[in-house]
């Protein structure tokens, strides 16, 4: 009889977004692969409401500091040993310090894999990063461009790195659920123009109002296109709630309501890729874009922000049309190149779907990552 393979998933964030969605993706695979997960997180979290549906428990911690939280990282550790846990998987480079000293002081048998979410940004060689690093085991990384980050930013060795992407359900997005003329119905969308579509929580961060400019430096270039905007501002959010009001105030204030469609998020995304001509991303840097994939695996023609990890993705430009972050006369070429260029961009969008639906497979995510964790346990 083989032996119960039985980790911790560390994630103490309370937000509900990629990272939170793709622990609990995640979580739900290697269940199905056998493991036994013990999940450590806040009370007021979201992910805890899938405590019965994924977890055999969980361990409620409160970060009461962020950096030299003895307390908390000594509690982790007798925790940890209860469960007879040895194998911790942490998502959030906020948790790395609890977890570096429940390591160094109160469970030094303890083993770290950290899945990593976020560009490193600015150098991190000093000695409290360097500390926390430490302490990793093994460091997985979703793009490679982010492992050469590794070796630039940190002194962490790179023979403890691997890169494994972070997969998705492909089947659910080649699939198309709906046909175009479905979903447009369902979103309540008539238009005989190509309709542009941009997904996500209404944020600064995202650039739905660049989208809705360049939308209308098009039209006084004569060149006419719609947009939908899919997706609502985060409620408590008082920074996300003004750029939405300031949004939409621009939409009305410059005759845009008859071409700039709202829909509020749902989880149905189906509906928004099917429905759409053209998909764009307008963030100013997306450490690795989901939606960017969605879109490949849904055959949607993308033009997307040359930043973050966008350009890896879309084999810089092989498979999708990139331009520099809110720079409004490259954007509109390029969206004049995908819908002018109809031959090339059936290839291109072809090729892409081909590309997400053979590297970015969950279970290909998954398998890879149950090798690792084996390792170790």
């Amino acid at each position: 009889m083989s032996k119960v393979k039985k980790i911790a998933v560390f994630v103490t964030s309370t937000g509900w977004g990629g990272l939170e969605m793709n622990t609990i993706k995640l979580s739900s695979l290697l269940k199905s692969q056998g493991y036994s997960i013990v999940l450590f997180t806040q009370h007021q979290s979201t992910i805890a409401d899938y405590r019965e549906e994924l977890f055999e428990s969980v361990e409620f911690i409160q970060k009461r500091r962020k950096y030299f939280d003895f307390k908390t990282a000594k509690y982790v550790a007798a925790s940890l040993k209860k469960h007879d846990i040895n194998v911790v998987f942490a998502v959030d480079n906020q948790d790395l310090d609890i977890l570096a000293w429940t390591k160094r002081l109160f469970h030094k048998t303890m083993k770290l894999i950290y899945q990593q979410h976020m560009q490193i940004g600015m150098n991190k060689k000093d000695y409290f990063h360097s500390f926390r690093f430490k302490a990793i085991d093994k460091w997985i990384s979703p793009l490679p461009f982010l492992k050469v980050e590794i070796g630039l930013r940190t002194h962490y060795p790179m023979n403890r790195v691997v890169v494994i992407p972070i997969g998705i359900d492909t089947k659910r997005f080649i699939e198309n659920r709906y046909t175009k003329k479905e979903s447009r119905e369902l979103l309540r969308i008539q238009t005989d123009l190509p309709l542009l579509g941009i997904i996500g929580r209404i944020s600064k961060k995202k650039g739905q109002l660049f989208v809705v400019k360049s939308v209308l430096a098009l039209k006084k270039q004569g060149f006419h296109v719609e947009l939908l905007i899919f997706g609502s501002a985060t409620i408590n959010d008082e920074a996300d709630q003004r750029y939405s009001e300031k949004l939409r105030d621009f939409v009305i204030n410059n005759n845009l309501s008859d071409v700039v469609q709202f829909v509020e998020y749902q989880e149905d995304v189906h509906k928004f890729y099917n429905a759409i001509d053209v998909f764009v991303l307008a963030s100013h840097s997306e450490t690795y874009g989901m939606v960017t994939i969605e879109a490949m695996l849904s055959g949607v023609p993308i033009v997307a922000t040359n930043s973050g990890g966008t350009p890896e993705i879309l084999s810089n430009g092989k498979l999708g049309h990139l331009y520099p972050f809110e720079n409004e006369q490259k954007f509109c070429k390029e969206l004049k190149l995908v819908l002018n260029e109809m031959e090339r961009t059936r290839k291109m969008t072809s090729d892409a779907r081909e590309f997400a639906a053979m590297i970015y497979d969950e279970k290909a995510e998954v398998e890879a990552i149950d090798r690792v964790l084996t390792k170790f346990l």
